[in-house]
């Protein structure tokens, strides 16, 4: 497992333990206000880390419930959170493939405006993406698809500026000054401070990078806005373009200190990503040789890198920040050996387990394959004596008379072999694996008689074939049971076996109009309900004396 897996595996492994422990205490508050609402303005405005985090937790079980009761639309707008989510976390193609699921859902429901608004959001969000990931003309395509769809003008100079911001970071500067100039002449019609505010300060850094003598007013007027707002990012953000501008102004000591607020600022987000970016502004600054030459080493690898993985953009990706120091690559590397160890402990573990399961398994089921043996042998003994050790006693007091009637003796010997050929025929081995329908109507049949009637449905629409040969087995003894139970003690004039398959379970009805009882599952029920438990099946009966008797089993 990579370093990048190792740290992903266990960030969501926090974010379970988090949905479990902390998001149950936002329930409370449900009461009062929208869940929904109160959860974006975390995501827009987090306050810490842990804001973006119980945020991702809720929204992440919105979009499950909402996919699984077809509600698309939310489930839309969930997804849309959560990329934002893992945009801000830094976990960027995560959010990519996000974005991606989102824009898939869309594409398969209609087209309307609230479709339209989710695509044009979905759009914008990529083009964030693809900004940060270095793919500024990608980044500037998504963003015109989303001005083609946008009517409002308000969202319109939002697109605008987003398209002036990357046609910046891709060095296209007149083109860029183009955008904010024409942005800047509409200024008053922006109705969002926070938007306004951006609007100037990206003026100002495209005019500061052209030499234009005004950029510091337009980045000073954009501080000062996003002061007023108390949006900790965004003033960060003003921070290190108003230091970079120094910088490139030659003033090294104006550039230093908006650096070090930015990086001040930072730590007080508690945000990685963002303290780390500042950190670079703040190290920049240093005069030491060797710390110079690893920051431009450390950058080039991180662009690279960054460059590298957009290629496969297709797939999905793990983005943590690059180790800073060689120590800490040893400890990275020391805590995948750890886990490694781990793993394979607990593999070892887990083959210790299912052994030790496998062998409690099949002693159990040996256990279970003697006690059918020995009740089988009971069943036996017992039959043989009640019916053919009596009816043998009985025939041998008549052939001890002085007249002796040969008919009823040979009548007697028949009955005698009948019952004899019965036991045999029940408990005898059984073939189901060859034409198990026609052994099914064969035992049915030899139970029918002049006094009962018995009927079969659907028993040729089941594919037999595509039953167990222990399922079938069972199935065989089971209606034996119920066949020899209902011969014994019901009386019935009427049968009906109904089998029908419901899903991927085989049931199998089985009614009579006999004399009915009340239950007590013994002997033989006991035995049938036994059967069926072993192949992880049901069975339930039902019966009223006077009411007939009746058993559904599925399997």
């Amino acid at each position: 497992m990579s370093g990048k897996q190792s740290f992903r595996f266990f960030f969501f492994l926090i974010l379970g333990f988090i949905n479990l422990m902390i998001l149950p205490c936002y329930s409370f508050q449900k009461k009062a206000i929208d869940s929904t609402l109160y959860f974006s303005e975390k995501v827009n405005n987090p306050k810490h880390k842990d804001d973006l985090i119980v945020a991702f937790n809720y929204f992440t079980n919105l979009k499950d419930q909402n996919l699984k009761a077809s509600n698309y639309t939310h489930a839309i707008y969930n997804l849309r959170q959560i990329a934002i989510i893992q945009n801000k976390l830094g976990f960027f193609y995560d959010s990519e493939g996000t974005a991606i699921e989102a824009l898939k859902l869309v594409d398969n429901l209609p087209e309307d405006s609230t479709t339209t608004e989710s695509r044009i959001g979905i759009y914008n969000q990529l083009g964030k993406l693809y900004r940060q990931l270095l793919e500024n003309e990608k980044a500037i395509t998504y963003y015109q698809k989303a001005l083609e769809l946008v009517t409002k003008q308000q969202h319109q100079m939002t697109l605008k500026n987003n398209i002036g911001y990357a046609l910046i970071k891709s060095g296209k500067l007149n083109q860029a000054l183009i955008e904010f100039e024409d942005l800047h002449n509409s200024l008053a019609d922006v109705q969002d401070p926070k938007e306004k505010a951006r609007i100037l300060n990206n003026y100002g850094v495209v005019q500061g990078k052209l030499n234009h003598p005004d950029a510091l007013k337009y980045l000073l007027q954009g501080l000062a806005m996003r002061e007023a707002l108390q949006i900790s990012s965004e003033v960060i953000g003003s921070y290190m373009d108003i230091s970079k501008y120094y910088s490139e102004t030659g003033d090294t000591i104006k550039a230093e200190t908006y650096a070090r607020k930015a990086f001040a600022l930072a730590k007080e987000t508690d945000n990685s990503n963002i303290i780390s970016e500042t950190l670079d502004l703040v190290i920049g600054f240093k005069n030491d040789s060797e710390v110079q030459l690893y920051k431009q080493i450390r950058n080039s690898i991180e662009t690279a890198n960054l460059l590298t993985e957009g290629k496969y953009a297709s797939k999905k990706y793990d983005l943590t920040q690059q180790e800073k120091m060689a120590t800490a690559n040893l400890i990275q590397a020391e805590k995948e050996k750890n886990l490694k160890l781990i793993y394979g402990y607990t593999a070892i573990l887990l083959g210790v387990f299912a052994f030790i399961w496998f062998l409690i398994i099949r002693h159990r089921h040996k256990k279970q394959k003697q006690l059918e043996v020995y009740n089988t042998e009971l069943r036996i003994s017992k039959k043989v004596h009640d019916e053919v050790a009596n009816d043998v006693y009985h025939l041998m007091n008549k052939l001890q008379q002085e007249q002796i009637n040969k008919d009823s003796v040979l009548d007697d010997l028949e009955a005698v072999y009948e019952k004899t050929r019965d036991i045999s025929r029940e408990y005898h081995d059984i073939d189901v694996v060859n034409n198990y329908q026609e052994l099914l109507k064969d035992l049915i049949s030899n139970y029918q008689s002049c006094e009962t009637n018995i009927l079969i449905k659907g028993i040729s629409k089941i594919n037999w074939e595509g039953v167990s040969e222990t399922k079938k087995v069972a199935m065989y003894r089971v209606i034996q049971e119920l066949l020899t139970n209902m011969k014994k003690h019901s009386s019935a004039t009427i049968v009906v076996f109904d089998f029908n398959k419901q899903g991927r379970k085989l049931q199998v009805q089985y009614t009579d109009n006999g004399i009915g009882s009340n239950l007590k599952k013994q002997n033989g029920l006991q035995n049938a309900e036994n059967r069926i438990n072993t192949i992880n099946g049901s069975i339930t009966f039902k019966s009223q004396i006077n009411e007939g008797f009746s058993a559904l089993i599925t399997i």
